[in-house]
């Protein structure tokens, strides 16, 4: 790891430290990998065996690992000790010793599993939840990170330009998408989500590729994403084959409206909910086009959804810094689904596209 980067490291724990005194927490104990990736620049492969970041409000804290990853951590910031466990221990031994003589501790509570959050409070610990903290800081991204972000969507631009030019009928749905997985981690991805549904299967955004072939008239909706140097880049666009029908032409230029009325809403204090509601009022509109069925989108950056979320129950305000994917989409179960969705940064002085890919409604010839 370069020093620049253990640097930003260092500082992050620090500014979680800040965080955790002012919220009245003796300490934070970070679980998720995303974020001990954050304080640390060591991403683990969570499995059975526990990995936590304690960072004390009195200073210190602790990388606790197991003993087989003990090598991975040698660049975390040297405020943190280095705790590593046998394979004779579950690790909670070894996390308590780095929390002993503190009552109030932070952690993620979508992450932290029941018996080690059980293990913690018998002997004592009170457990508060305060994923919202550590969450609020990873949102803004620094200047790095939004390179990191973009250069993730240049590798999936790539992908899907190639993706629309080699389509043709006959291809099949879980082919094409083993293909498109191939060809991401072949550039370097270390973690992909391709989902491209062909006809009424795209009816279903988080629908499951099969065996269906392409036909001509079939719309086809790609939604890549994939994960390169740590950050994600996720984009949508659509096809179809041959020309467009009335509906697939009727309903893209309804998502275009949609999504270009929601980017523009992306400014900083803005409330999430104001950003959803930008798109919603435009495809909820044409009901005779189809359903909408999500929100605008989501922040992205160590993971691929990561909250802020775009939709009607958040208030948090955009800040700058953040990067959302603004992802409107309508629905219809016997013709298929149109979704465009793009990565975009809150910047002072406007909303700023990460990626380049036109928008375009692609067709596919026929033969």
């Amino acid at each position: 790891m370069s020093p620049a980067a253990t640097a930003r490291e260092a500082e992050r724990v620090e500014r979680l430290r800040a965080e955790a005194a002012a919220a009245g927490l003796d300490a934070y104990v970070a679980t998720s990998d995303e974020s001990i990736a954050y304080l640390t620049g060591f991403r683990p492969l969570q499995l059975e065996r526990l990995f936590a970041v304690v960072v004390r409000a009195d200073g210190g804290g602790a990388v606790v690992v197991p003993r087989l990853d003990e090598g991975q951590i040698a660049d975390a910031p040297e405020t943190l000790a280095r705790v590593a466990y046998d394979a004779s221990s579950d690790g909670i031994p070894e996390l308590l010793e780095t929390l002993a003589g503190l009552s109030s501790v932070g952690v993620e509570e979508d992450h932290i599993v029941f018996a080690r959050s059980s293990a913690l409070q018998a002997h004592g610990i009170r457990l508060e939840p305060a994923g919202e903290l550590l969450a609020s800081l990873r949102a803004r991204k620094d200047a790095a990170e939004v390179e990191q972000v973009r250069r993730a969507c240049a590798v999936v631009e790539e992908a899907l330009r190639a993706t629309f030019a080699e389509l043709r009928p006959g291809a099949v749905e879980w082919e094409v998408n083993a293909s498109v997985e191939s060809r991401l981690r072949e550039r370097g991805a270390t973690d992909v989500h391709p989902l491209i549904l062909f006809g009424e299967n795209a009816a279903n955004p988080h629908g499951k590729p099969g065996p269906r072939e392409l036909r001509p008239g079939d719309v086809v909706c790609a939604d890549l994403s994939a994960c390169i140097g740590g950050y994600w880049g996720d984009l949508t666009r659509c096809a179809t084959v041959g020309p467009a029908s009335e509906w697939a032409r009727r309903a893209w230029e309804v998502v275009r409206e949609a999504q270009a009325a929601a980017i523009a809403a992306c400014r900083p204090g803005v409330p999430a909910r104001e950003v959803d509601l930008a798109q919603r009022r435009i495809v909820e509109a044409r009901p005779e086009l189809g359903r909408c069925l999500h929100g605008a989108g989501h922040a992205i950056g160590l993971a691929v959804h990561e909250p802020p979320f775009l939709v009607p129950r958040t208030s948090t305000p955009l800040a700058e810094g953040m990067i959302f994917t603004i992802e409107p989409g309508l629905y219809q179960p016997e013709s298929g689904g149109i979704r465009l969705e793009d990565d975009v940064l809150v910047a002072a002085d406007g909303p700023e596209l990460l990626s380049t890919l036109p928008l375009d409604l692609v067709e596919i010839p026929t033969t």
